[in-house]
């Protein structure tokens, strides 16, 4: 059982979530997030001293539970080159949950990444675990060595954040189908 301590930061990151995502964090006020998660101006800031200290939080959490996602999704794959077509199939059925709104990650760089240097050093941190996790996938995969490891990992990291990106601006999921394919190609 959660501590209380606990359910309240779950509760207000929540709520933080949701508004960053959705209508972007430089459009959310404390207050609204205050009010939304139905809890007392002195208990967000008993966790939070600043509103770029729970975007830092926010992205924190975001990234721990995308990528334990993410591990399982290639874990429940036997076939090593299928793995790396799993990142495909993970991010797109992501973007259709979050109906092609784009990577959290980015939006938040965007708006944020600049202004504080701990937002874009978790943002940095977050993308590098992906490129990270990708090389070890490319180095177990035994793919057709048209390109180096190194070069096949930063070809799959780059092709899946454009995809990813070309999805949430036509809103569909053929961008990155066709990444997926392009990439199969060459495995």
């Amino acid at each position: 059982m959660k501590q209380r301590g606990q359910v309240v930061i779950d509760k207000i990151i929540d709520t933080a979530e949701r508004l960053f995502y959705t209508q972007g964090y430089s459009n959310t006020g404390i207050n609204q997030v205050i009010e939304e998660a139905d809890i007392a101006k002195a208990s967000l800031y008993n966790h939070f001293g600043t509103k770029a200290d729970l975007l830092v939080a926010y992205i924190q959490r975001t990234h721990d539970r995308w990528f334990n996602r993410l591990e399982s999704a290639v874990k429940q794959v036997a076939d090593p080159k299928d793995k790396l077509l799993v990142l495909f199939d993970h991010h797109l059925n992501r973007q259709q949950i979050r109906q092609f709104g784009g990577c959290p990650f980015i939006k938040a760089n965007d708006e944020a990444g600049t202004s504080d240097p701990r937002v874009l050093s978790e943002i940095q941190r977050t993308k590098q675990h992906s490129k990270d996790f990708i090389k070890r996938l490319v180095a177990n995969s035994g793919h057709q060595q048209l390109l180096t490891d190194g070069e096949l990992a930063e070809l799959i990291f780059l092709t899946l954040e454009g995809a990813i990106t070309a999805a949430s601006v036509f809103k569909r999921a053929a961008d990155i189908q066709s990444a997926r394919k392009i990439i199969q190609k060459l495995i």
